[in-house]
């Protein structure tokens, strides 16, 4: 039923048009009230909002001006310029604030976005969940990818996996879930800008395409472990140990803590200058690289382990020498 001389029922049953320029194209119990309002079909649909549009499904309702559903069933975009792709029981209440489709999502701020999955709710300005289950962004600009049971509580945060929360700003956080002896089984933020990752199976970085060369920290081990195997390498040189132990006592050593550190902090060690000038090692003049440390301490090892015997054949020969001269 039009009851506006500009309105438009295509057919269909018990459809109503009221807005001017309205329209409803087919199916049952469709109403479109609002002004250039457009129900395309369906069942049970509503639109009651300025160039609003509801395409197809059942029981969908699109209140807010420029507001769209796709399909689907009992979704609502409910504010301007909101989108329904389709999926059921989802509910946009943010201006241009979008879901695609899933089932219970919801995207309750401005510019808010929720790709699908279920009961996922992002309820800032510019929150995104791409889908899972169980998600929530609620700090403003947060992320969550997908996985189940994260949330991004701080500002511009990140959490994924399964039971990630990243409560702090600027923070990323990845979990596995697994659960601790303690019962816990989320990680947790304790401060803006970190960076935790929780996987129990191992961590690997690798720096080139065939994975030859990079980084390993194993399970329950708190040591990175470099990719060190010998057909990985070329260019050998042997060194003398001896030598690298006399240019490692030249090497000044020293306490010192990094710029923008507490004062209770020490570490110690040469600057990355220094090792460069006494080895030419590395990188550059800027970095030491953990294995190039490490060899120039087992070097120089090998150089004490030289002089060492060599001390000890003298003193044995001394010995000998004094006992043939009868001297105790």
């Amino acid at each position: 039923m039009a009851s506006s001389d500009r309105a438009t029922v295509g057919g269909g049953r018990v459809n109503t048009a009221s807005g001017i320029d309205a329209t409803v194209g087919g199916g049952q119990g469709n109403m479109a009230s609002g002004d250039r309002a457009t129900v395309g079909g369906g069942r049970a649909n509503t639109v009651s909002g300025t160039h609003a549009t509801v395409s197809g499904g059942f029981s969908s309702t699109a209140s807010g001006d420029y507001a769209t559903v796709g399909g689907g069933r009992s979704n609502a975009a409910d504010t301007n310029y909101g989108t329904v792709g389709g999926g059921q029981n989802n509910t946009v209440t943010g201006d241009f604030a979008t879901i695609s489709g899933g089932f219970l999502n919801a995207a309750n701020n401005t510019y808010a976005t929720v790709g699908g999955g279920r009961e996922n709710v992002a309820s800032s300005t510019y929150t995104a969940i791409g889908g899972g289950f169980g998600n929530r962004a609620s700090g403003y600009a947060a992320s969550v990818p997908g996985g189940r049971s994260n949330s991004a509580r701080g500002h511009s945060s990140f959490a994924a996996g399964y039971r990630a929360i990243a409560d702090h700003d600027n923070s990323f956080v990845w979990s596995d879930g697994t659960t601790a002896s303690s019962g816990v089984d989320s990680l947790v933020t304790s401060a803006q800008r970190q960076f935790l990752v929780k996987a129990t199976g191992g961590v690997s970085f690798y720096s080139n395409a065939d994975t030859t060369t990079g980084v390993y920290l194993a399970p329950s081990t708190g040591a990175w472990a470099s990719v060190s195997d010998v057909n990985a390498k070329t260019g050998f040189n042997a060194t003398e140990p001896t030598e690298v132990l006399e240019r490692l006592a030249d090497v000044p050593i020293q306490t010192w803590r990094y710029k923008g550190q507490d004062e209770s902090i020490t570490h110690m060690g040469p600057t990355a200058q220094d090792f460069y000038a006494a080895f030419g090692l590395g990188i550059d003049d800027r970095h030491i690289v953990t294995v190039d440390a490490d060899g120039v301490a087992l070097a120089a090892i090998q150089g004490l382990y030289e002089l060492v015997q060599e001390l000890q054949a003298e003193n044995k020969q001394m010995r000998a020498a004094m006992e043939r001269a009868g001297i105790e």
